[in-house]
């Protein structure tokens, strides 16, 4: 079974870094698929490489990789066919917009001959991390921040837990996705 697996995986590769097929495929596939051969040479990988470092340089940096919706990918390959980049605004690609980039940002601190306080931020982007607009802003706050919050998807998701003394200072991001069966999840908190 896992020689099959592996079998399957090369012949995507080798199909994907055909030049006749060089935009016959999302993106966001190719970066997994040869992320996960550890960017084997090829024009495929090449521009999936360059396209994942593209993301991750700028502050603050996007994910390396979105959502792979296989949309684009070749009928030979087991996807639905096309060309070029896929239109995510058609109504079978609603659950995309579902897909969030969460970040919190939260301090605790204790001016001097003042008690404890609290600073959290809570922004939501889209997908492309992007259009972000803030669900939670709080400075100066003799309150720690609550436990959890409500997403835009109406997912209540528990917040980062951070130290209890002390001065401490705390950065996470996370994602939040939809699948096409309206079904929600999200992913751990990451600090960075």
């Amino acid at each position: 079974m896992k020689r099959l697996i592996l079998s399957a995986f090369f012949g995507v590769l080798t199909t994907l870094s055909s030049p006749q097929k060089a935009q016959a495929y999302d993106i966001d596939c190719a970066i997994m698929l040869c992320m996960a051969g550890g960017f084997p040479p090829s024009a495929v990988c090449a521009r999936a490489y360059r396209t994942m470092i593209r993301r991750i340089t700028p502050w603050p940096s996007r994910p390396p990789f979105g959502i792979c919706t296989f949309a684009a990918v070749p009928i030979e390959l087991g996807g639905p066919g096309g060309e070029g980049e896929v239109d995510t605004n058609l109504p079978e690609y609603e659950w995309l917009n579902r897909t969030h980039v969460i970040w919190f940002t939260g301090r605790s601190y204790t001016p001097r001959d003042d008690p404890r306080q609290w600073d959290w931020s809570i922004r939501s982007c889209d997908r492309e991390n992007r259009t972000c607009r803030y669900i939670a802003r709080v400075y100066g706050s003799r309150i720690r921040w609550p436990s959890s919050f409500v997403s835009e998807c109406g997912q209540t998701i528990l917040l980062p837990v951070g130290r209890g003394f002390g001065n401490f200072y705390s950065r996470d991001i996370m994602v939040e996705f939809g699948d096409y069966e309206g079904n929600m999840g999200h992913s751990d908190w990451f600090s960075y």
